[in-house]
C-alpha cells in the first residue's frame, strides 16, 4: 500500500503505521485499498497533531488545520479529522488564499503553489506556535518544521527540529526518531 511513511525500526514507527492504516480504512470502503498521496497526507496532518505539543492554549479550543494557496486535498481533510479530536479538541479545517492571516491555526499546510513567496511565508510564521508543513522541495531548509514528499510511491517526511523549537512547538521523540532529520533556514 502507498501510505507507508520514512523508514525506521521499532515498534514505534509500526503503531503509528497501524494508526494511519486505521485511519485510512476506517474512512474508506473495505474493497478500496488504494488510497491517493493527499489523503494519506491528509491522515498524516491530523496524526502529527498526537505528536506535537503546543504553547497553553484554552481547554477544549479547536485544532485548527489550514491550508494556504491552492488546496489538493479536496475532501480528503474533512475525512481525515470527521469525528475526530485530541486532549478533547475538536478538529476544524480552514483554506487561506496567499497573503491572508493564518495565525489562527496551529498546523498549517503551505502548498507548492505558494513556492515562489515561501520564504516570506515562512519567515512570517517562523516564531508563532504554529506547525508549518509543506510538500515542497526544501521547504524544511527554508524554515519549514516538516516536509512530506513522495518517493516510490510512498510518503516520507522530514522535521526540521530547529524550527519546531523556534516556534515554541515540542515535538515528540517518536515522532523524530519515524523522520528524517534537516537543519537550516531556523534562525
Amino acid at each position: 500500500m502507498a501510505f507507508l511513511i520514512q523508514p525506521g525500526r521499532g515498534p514505534t514507527q509500526k503503531a503509528l503505521h497501524l494508526a494511519v492504516a486505521l485511519l485510512l480504512a476506517a474512512s474508506r470502503p473495505l474493497a478500496a485499498q488504494v488510497f491517493n498521496e493527499y489523503e494519506v497526507k491528509a491522515a498524516m496532518l491530523y496524526k502529527f497533531a498526537g505528536f506535537v505539543e503546543w504553547p497553553a492554549s484554552p481547554a477544549g479550543a479547536p485544532l485548527c488545520i489550514g491550508v494556504l494557496g491552492h488546496d489538493p486535498f479536496g475532501p480528503a481533510l474533512e475525512q481525515a479529522i470527521q469525528g475526530k479530536s485530541i486532549d478533547g479538541r475538536p478538529f476544524i479545517v480552514r483554506r487561506f488564499k496567499t497573503g491572508q492571516e493564518t495565525g489562527t491555526c496551529q498546523i498549517v499546510f503551505v502548498s507548492s503553489s505558494e513556492k515562489k513567496v515561501l520564504r516570506g511565508i515562512l519567515d512570517r510564521l517562523r516564531r508563532e506556535p504554529v506547525l508549518t508543513v509543506g510538500d515542497t522541495p526544501g521547504f524544511c531548509e527554508d524554515g519549514g518544521i516538516i516536509n512530506l514528499e513522495l518517493a516510490d510511491n510512498r510518503v516520507h517526511f522530514q522535521i526540521n527540529p530547529g524550527a519546531a523549537e523556534l516556534a515554541r512547538l515540542v515535538v515528540s521523540s517518536k515522532l523524530l526518531s519515524l523522520a528524517g532529520i534537516v537543519h537550516g533556514g531556523a534562525q
